[in-house]
């Protein structure tokens, strides 16, 4: 972030800041200001951290495996749209590395998808996670990091499974 603030004389940050108020006011990025957003942030190059690219590859190689010959198999370009969506996903955010966050974030979107359209999740991802209408105020931060967490483990439950020797995190 400090390289993205440095190039662009404090705007990406200046921008998050306007969007900061009192609990429950406005969001994170003024719509004002969310093309200057988008644009600064479809210019960070993304570097690729060890555990997001292991967490994407282990998800690839443990659900190609897992869905061979179901007549559900994964799509040929599964890695690569994985990747796309990660480093999206940090840009986003004004980070220059993925992290095993961006990928958790990746793989239950994409996840999702696959389940709506296939019929199944082979990580048991929930079929819906739409807010419906009249919901919006009992969706809170917490609850959304639980939710991101209990998928985490059913995709590392899911790798371990399916990859002998799979460990999410080297350890260091």
């Amino acid at each position: 972030s400090s390289g993205i603030n440095a190039e662009y004389g404090g705007e990406a940050e200046a921008i998050l800041e306007d969007g900061e108020g009192d609990e429950g006011e406005g969001s994170l990025v003024p719509e004002c200001d969310l093309a200057s957003y988008l644009t600064i942030a479809s210019t960070i190059e993304v570097q690729f951290d060890e555990a997001c690219t292991r967490l994407i590859d282990g998800y690839c190689q443990a659900a190609k495996s897992v869905r061979y010959g179901s007549g559900c198999e994964m799509p040929v370009n599964a890695r690569q749209t994985l990747h796309l969506m990660a480093g999206n996903h940090a840009r986003i955010n004004f980070r220059e590395t993925a992290l095993d966050v961006d990928a958790v974030a990746a793989l239950k979107l994409y996840e999702e998808c696959l389940s709506s359209h296939q019929g199944y999740s082979t990580v048991d991802a929930p079929k819906s996670t739409h807010i419906k209408p009249g919901e919006e105020d009992e969706i809170t931060s917490e609850k959304i990091d639980a939710a991101m967490e209990t998928f985490y483990s059913r995709v590392v439950n899911f790798c371990t499974t399916n990859i002998p020797g799979f460990v999410a995190h080297s350890e260091e």
